[in-house]
């Protein structure tokens, strides 16, 4: 077991010594959720990590603004395997992890304000495409769909990506 672990460690690092320069990037998002009975807009922040030639990995904090007493938030962990279509336009599949969770407000009552929140953890699915618009910042934009139990749901995102 512990050949194995030591095994597993030095692939990891000689894959992650090997990438290219200029693989990690840093972003922001605006995002829109499509829930067929919410829709609402968010912001958002990623990393960017490129750990083999073509394969991706992102993380991203996105916070959905407040609309008829309901707040909602989500961390992705996602991958990205790219398809360089041209030198100008990089096509990608996405696939991942979500957790999301939503808080509803409700109006005073009797001077009582009361909320409830919920926390699930689904699957995303989706696509984007990214343009250079200079050596260091990419223009990029994503559809995914979110399959979190009981509010599956498409979300468009649009954002800039700056390698660091």
């Amino acid at each position: 077991m512990k050949k194995l672990l030591m095994m597993a460690c030095m692939m990891l690092c000689s894959t992650t010594m090997f990438a290219e320069q200029g693989d990690k990037a840093f972003g922001v998002n605006l995002n829109y959720g499509l829930h067929s009975d919410y829709k609402n807009l968010g912001l958002g922040v990623k990393g960017q990590y490129e750990f083999i030639d073509n394969v991706r990995g992102e993380a991203s904090f996105n916070y959905y603004l407040k609309k008829d007493n309901v707040s909602m938030w989500e961390l992705n962990a996602n991958v990205h395997y790219l398809f360089h279509i041209t030198d100008q336009v990089t096509l990608y599949p996405l696939a991942g992890l979500t957790m999301l969770t939503a808080k509803v407000e409700a109006a005073d009552f009797g001077g009582i304000k009361t909320s409830a929140s919920d926390t699930n953890i689904g699957l995303n699915l989706g696509a984007g495409i990214e343009y250079p618009l200079s050596d260091t910042v990419k223009l990029n934009g994503e559809i995914k769909y979110q399959i979190v139990n009981d509010f599956d749901r498409p979300v468009i995102s649009v954002g800039l990506t700056f390698a660091l």
